[in-house]
């Protein structure tokens, strides 16, 4: 079997910098397996997209808490803002842009659980004021 000159050009750009010994073991190797496992040995593994990394634990339940609320996360943060002010009474000069920017200026002023329990109240302060409204479908 002859190679071409463009087959050629292309074996001595992949394997350049290679000694002669260690392209017959690569040339044995690959003789003697499949290219299934040639290609998972060579190719780097893909990334799992559903695994998730191990964000703030704040974040996340803050996400839980405000689910019933429809609207941008924007929205909700600059809620949750307004309801600790008014519930802690304080001023809280500061306009978040989602809620993990939310959740870490609080940060500064309240505890962690002081943020969720808000968030909680919220929502039930929420659902008291809007929640008994009927439905036409």
């Amino acid at each position: 079997m002859k190679l071409t000159e463009a087959q050629v050009k292309t074996l001595r750009a992949v394997l350049r910098a290679k000694s002669r010994p260690e392209l017959k073991r690569a040339f044995a190797l690959i003789r003697s397996a499949d290219d299934r496992a040639l290609l998972a040995a060579a190719l780097p593994a893909k990334k799992k997209s559903a695994a998730k990394k191990a964000g703030d634990q704040l974040l996340r339940e803050l996400e839980q808490t405000l689910k019933p609320i429809m609207g941008p996360a924007r929205e909700k943060a600059e809620m949750l803002v307004e309801h600790l002010a008014k519930r802690h009474r304080r001023k809280l000069a500061f306009e978040p842009k989602g809620l993990a920017d939310a959740a870490r200026q609080l940060r500064a002023k309240f505890s962690d659980e002081q943020i969720s329990a808000g968030a909680k109240s919220l929502v039930t302060e929420l659902a008291k004021l809007y929640g008994d409204r009927e439905t036409v479908v």
